[in-house]
């Protein structure tokens, strides 16, 4: 049975899972870039933290003698340059075979020529950004629902449901902010609405007060918010100090659990989601990340069970592929999996939707 280990590496920020004890055995080996320091490093930590329990669990559990996978995970502090360097050394260094899970819409755009050059596999990233889903033109799969239709979820609920039409966008300034603010404007112009303002602050920062002003010099009742949890509820916090008492949403990326915690006022926020609530939800996927979150005294939360579901997909096509076909097979050996297999669509059924990447759902209210 292969044994797993996690090690810290020399290389600043790398971390190392591999598995060995059988001879010759064919080897994937797999990066990932996403923050374990820094503002957004909740996430980062947790979405890696999901990936490793599920390929600690495949390989003692489902993968047999013929393959070991290693996981390598470095520090990017969701800074766009250093995501690029993360890339080049893991490509350079440890020659791997693709990216999973890398996190953010600025770092995942800072590399597309990267992967466009070596044609390196991007699986299933923290991101739902548009041009993930408009020809690439690198191998890549997208388990999520696009940004876009996280943003036609959030009006709906703000326009169709609550009948808010004076709606402010408070938005990070960079590529992940631009393409909300793009998916945004979209969805609110199909209601013949169009943004009262548009404030924006600068990633990895808590500097929300000149947008919180920007704001509240207008009629705003409601804001769709774009950014991590940190800023995000400091501008919730700041905003009801100031007097506002409207609506706010924000996209899956914040991590609800850690926006929620953060908030210590009176809030009315819902989030968008795209996986269903990994505390309540029901099938095989959920039932075995609860016991081994249990068993390993892991946090159950959005980010680790995203994690983990995309982990537990590439473990499901990786037995349609091998090393020598591997840049050109896994993408397609994904999707089939996604598409086919009992196990997965079940995950994604336990919502009434006509998509095959449906949105749920998160609150606060009180």
């Amino acid at each position: 049975m292969l044994k797993s280990l996690v090690q810290s590496a020399l290389f600043s920020g790398l971390f190392l899972l591999h598995s060995v004890t059988y001879a010759n055995p064919e080897r994937i080996k797999l990066g990932m870039s996403v923050a374990l320091s820094g503002p957004a490093s909740h996430i980062g930590i947790q979405l890696k933290g999901g990936h490793q329990l599920y390929f600690d669990y495949a390989n003692q559990h489902v993968l047999d003698d013929k393959m070991t996978l290693d996981l390598l995970v470095l520090d990017d502090g969701y800074e766009p340059n250093r995501t690029v360097d993360n890339t080049h050394y893991l490509l350079q260094h440890h020659k791997i075979h693709a990216l999973i899970g890398n996190m953010g819409t600025p770092t995942t755009h800072a590399i597309k020529e990267i992967l466009k050059r070596h044609q390196l596999p991007l699986l299933m990233p923290y991101t739902g950004a548009n041009f993930l889903y408009q020809s690439p033109q690198f191998p890549t799969f997208a388990l999520r629902a696009s940004y876009l239709e996280e943003a036609e979820e959030q009006v709906k609920y703000l326009v169709e449901e609550l009948g808010h039409k004076k709606i402010a966008l408070f938005i990070q300034a960079d590529e992940f902010g631009l393409t909300l603010e793009q998916s945004h404007r979209q969805a609110l112009r199909d209601k013949g609405i169009e943004p009262v303002v548009i404030a924006r602050f600068r990633r990895n920062t808590n500097d929300v007060a000149r947008a919180l002003t920007q704001i509240l010099l207008t009629d705003t009742t409601a804001i769709a918010m774009i950014g991590t949890y940190e800023p995000l509820a400091a501008f919730i916090n700041q905003a009801h100090r100031a007097g506002f008492r409207g609506t706010y949403t924000s996209v899956s990326f914040v991590s609800s659990t850690a926006l929620f915690e953060n908030i210590i006022v009176p809030a009315q926020v819902m989030v968008t989601e795209v996986l269903p609530n990994p505390t309540t939800c029901t099938g095989q996927i959920c039932t075995l990340y609860r016991k081994l979150s249990k068993d390993k005294k892991r946090v159950i939360n959005y980010p680790a069970f995203e994690g983990f579901v995309n982990a537990y997909i590439f473990i499901a096509a990786l037995k349609h592929c091998d090393v020598k076909s591997f840049s050109t097979c896994i993408v397609p050996a994904i999707r089939k999996e996604r598409e086919t297999n009992p196990i997965i669509k079940a995950l994604f059924k336990q919502q009434k939707s006509h998509t095959a990447y449906p949105v749920y759902r998160s609150y606060l209210k009180y």
